[in-house]
């Protein structure tokens, strides 16, 4: 019985990491995508600087998608990402790259 559950655990965790190779090999990224947002809402710097970045975030997936398809408008999947923001009191700018990826 021992013998049997170990057999059976060596399947499963040798099946887990040729999924994960698998999965680690399908993965495609394309180059880099580049984006841009300006925030002037009236509020504190946190929330325009945040408004910022999401809309840029919002913009390069746009872009990622018309580019290089539906499969690359992810910015979780997304590898070597850079997000740049300065500004004055009154406005933020962040600036967002990343390689967009597909899993498949």
């Amino acid at each position: 019985m021992r013998l049997r559950l170990k057999c059976t655990a060596a399947i499963a965790f040798a099946a887990a990491a040729c999924l994960a190779a698998a999965s680690a090999e399908a993965k495609t990224c394309k180059d880099a995508v580049e984006a841009k947002s300006r925030s002037t809402i009236k509020a504190s710097d946190e929330a325009r600087e945040k408004r910022a970045q999401n809309n840029a975030i919002a913009k390069w997936s746009k872009l990622a998608q018309s580019t290089y398809g539906w499969s690359y408008r992810f910015w979780t999947r997304a590898e070597e990402k850079k997000v740049e923001c300065k500004g004055t009191p009154k406005s933020k700018t962040c600036s967002v790259s990343a390689k967009p990826c597909t899993l498949f």
